[in-house]
């Protein structure tokens, strides 16, 4: 019986551990050329190529689309040929663990490179294999032919990933070792007879780390193992053996193999415990990189937050003490104005940069004036240089038609946040320009080219393919100085990238930065400028309004703006009292419905759908306008799903108000 289990052929050992792999791959390390050995089903229906001339090109490029999203900077970050080469001729393997995604499940999968066992060591096998308990895998092996591989020099290198391996006579109960380390050998434990599960079990009362002893024990019987085997082809248990006085996990693997060698069980036990700490290791890194994250992004946003805030309660207050001068009061609001704009960017900003990562982001283009977008700028960013001690100038006499079709606030913000970058990293008494030069384009439109250059520190040439990444800042003293959230440029392409334009930078460090974005814009012809501008001739006086709306202030900015323009308005403070003034006053009597989304009792949505139900055709058409701080795009196709007819977000501009009210009663032919 002893010889023959030692005879069991080498191609059988191959088989039983390769089950243990989703794939394997065959790889010339000198020309990086490779073959798939082996793949189970699931991993065949992933598509990917089977041979190629660059393996590791392949893998960074196919497996990036396969891997779970969390894991994939890790992955590309590890998985580096010049690393992996290193590795391996230090450890002579190399190893990580991940998640695949086979469907929609993540997998944990460990791979496994292995130099092969040969002269000339110009070879390796890949091996992916499931860690994970739930997933089984099936392999399929391949005729021996392929790359001149055989099953047993496979089964070698296989074997290299084991503690040990055992054969069993699962009909005897005799067994006998395979392979094994010489760390395992140290711990004493027989190497072939009968009786394997019981002989085991008195191993593993010895040698097993006392917290998983029971959990083994309750586990490792014959009864159990055969009966979990001959359902589902194998078993896996991860467990800690102590070698001296340390715990290392380990991971036993047990396969049923009938072939016509016989029937055998293969037992292997491999050495996990270096990927389960690195797993602890990682999952401690990103507990304390989100932390240091979330902290950096509070204290940055603080920072930013309060500077255009300090603007507006310091131009208010000195607003207040020159009431009897007007062009001083006049000069304060412009500037509280100003403030507000920009405040008001750097919170969309914020807001922006998960519609970025959900591919969300929509533009609003319409009417808008260039020219405003160049006042609002400067009034910004002359007082951010005058703070620094720099130089700055604005450069857009070459620009004709200012009136365009464009995203009004996305232009402005591009600009904003790239001239504000180069004054935070532009040192005292140095210059920031901007220039923007107009060139003639195809049809109605103009070519615009926005130059923003600085004399600042400058960005190395590492640094510039990261330039546009999220939360991203050059590691170097100078500029870890800077305070920032490391949004703004990352946001800048994407909305450059949307609105069909280009940016480029150019730069060196010690001698500055030159950011060029490249924008083609329809042109307004001066007899649209009427529909385009802010300021029209719109009657509403004698209207009707109802402000829904559960914020004291927000209601009395409404009602005062609408006042001025001869409407008659009523408020009601939560969506409840909204839908019962509605029902109360009766049809006919409100021409407009201003309607709050977030407001206690009831809100927005409710409150709408409420006076579509009640009876009669007026409240069916009644014009209701949502006026709310919920702006995102899916926030304004709630509104109309709900029953509204508009929206407009918070804050508005009161123009923006006017018109839109005088647009919805015109289209209701009211």
């Amino acid at each position: 019986m002893e010889n023959e289990l030692v005879n069991v052929s080498q191609s059988s050992i191959a088989q039983a551990l390769a089950t243990d792999y989703f794939c394997i791959y065959y790889v010339n390390v000198q020309d990086n050329r490779f073959i798939e050995y082996s793949a189970s089903p699931e991993y065949r229906k992933l598509g990917l190529p089977t041979m190629g001339d660059d393996f590791i090109t392949f893998a960074r490029t196919y497996f990036d689309e396969i891997i779970h999203p969390d894991d994939r900077e890790r992955f590309l970050d590890c998985f580096v040929k010049e690393d992996i080469i290193q590795t391996l001729d230090h450890c002579s393997s190399f190893a990580m663990t991940f998640r695949m995604m086979f469907g929609d499940e993540p997998t944990y999968v460990y791979l496994k490179i292995t130099r092969m066992i040969e002269e000339e060591a110009r070879h390796v096998v890949i091996g992916i294999s499931s860690v994970d308990e739930q997933i089984r895998a099936r392999m399929a092996y391949e005729e021996a032919h392929q790359a001149s591989i055989t099953y047993s020099r496979v089964a070698q290198a296989l074997a290299g990933d084991f503690f040990s391996t055992y054969v069993v006579d699962p009909a005897t109960d005799h067994f006998v070792q395979y392979s094994s380390t010489k760390e395992y050998d140290e711990l004493g434990i027989q190497q072939e007879g009968d009786d394997f599960f019981n002989v085991s079990r008195k191993n593993m009362e010895r040698l097993i780390y006392e917290e998983d002893r029971d959990r083994f024990m309750g586990t490792f019987t014959k009864e159990k193992i055969m009966s979990i085997l001959e359902r589902d082809g194998s078993f896996t248990m991860k467990y800690r053996l102590m070698f001296g006085d340390t715990p290392v996990f380990v991971s036993m693997k047990a396969t049923l193999l009938d072939d016509k060698d016989g029937r055998h069980l293969i037992i292997g036990t491999y050495n996990i415990d270096a990927q389960m700490k690195r797993e602890q290791e990682y999952r401690e890194r990103m507990a304390e990189a989100r932390t240091s994250a979330r902290n950096d992004f509070l204290a940055n946003m603080s920072h930013d937050i309060r500077t255009p805030m300090n603007a507006i309660v310091g131009y208010t207050n000195i607003a207040k003490s020159h009431l009897d001068d007007r062009d001083a009061v006049t000069s304060a609001l412009d500037r509280i104005g100003s403030s507000s704009h920009f405040l008001l960017s750097l919170i969309n900003d914020i807001l922006d940069i998960s519609k970025i990562e959900s591919g969300k982001m929509q533009l609003a283009n319409g009417p808008c004036d260039l020219g405003e977008i160049f006042r609002r700028i400067e009034d910004i960013t002359a007082l951010q240089a005058k703070d620094k001690s720099l130089r700055i100038t604005y450069q857009h006499d070459t620009v004709h038609h200012l009136k365009v079709i464009g995203d009004e606030l996305r232009i402005e913000q591009v600009l904003i946040n790239i001239i504000s970058n180069a004054i935070k990293y532009t040192p005292e008494g140095k210059t920031v320009d901007l220039i923007a030069e107009e060139y003639p384009a195809k049809g109605n439109k103009n070519r615009y080219r926005f130059i923003i250059r600085d004399t600042g520190i400058g960005i190395s040439e590492e640094y510039l393919p990261h330039l546009f990444e999220s939360f991203t800042r050059e590691e170097k003293t100078t500029v870890n100085r800077v305070q920032g959230t490391g949004l703004g440029l990352a946001i800048t392409a994407k909305v450059v990238e949307l609105m069909g334009g280009t940016i480029s930078v150019k730069s060196a460090p010690g001698e500055g930065s030159e950011f060029t974005v490249e924008l083609e814009l329809e042109s307004l012809e001066e007899d649209d400028t009427t529909e385009a501008g802010a300021d029209i001739d719109v009657d509403l006086a004698g209207r009707r309004v109802l402000i829904v709306e559960d914020n004291a202030i927000n209601a009395e900015i409404a009602t005062m703006i609408l006042a001025e323009h001869g409407l008659s308005v009523d408020q009601a403070k939560n969506g409840q009292i909204g839908v019962d003034r509605v029902q109360e006053m009766g049809a006919g009597y409100y021409d407009i419905v201003l309607m709050d989304i977030q407001m206690p009792v009831m809100n927005g949505y409710e409150a709408t759908q409420a006076i579509r139900n009640l009876d009669g055709d007026y409240f069916k058409s009644l014009l209701i306008i949502a006026m709310s701080a919920n702006a995102y795009d899916e926030d304004v196709q709630a509104c109309l799903a709900s029953g509204m007819n508009a929206h407009i977000a918070k804050p508005f501009n009161p123009d923006d108000l006017l018109r839109l009210l005088h647009t919805e009663l015109e289209k209701a032919g009211r």
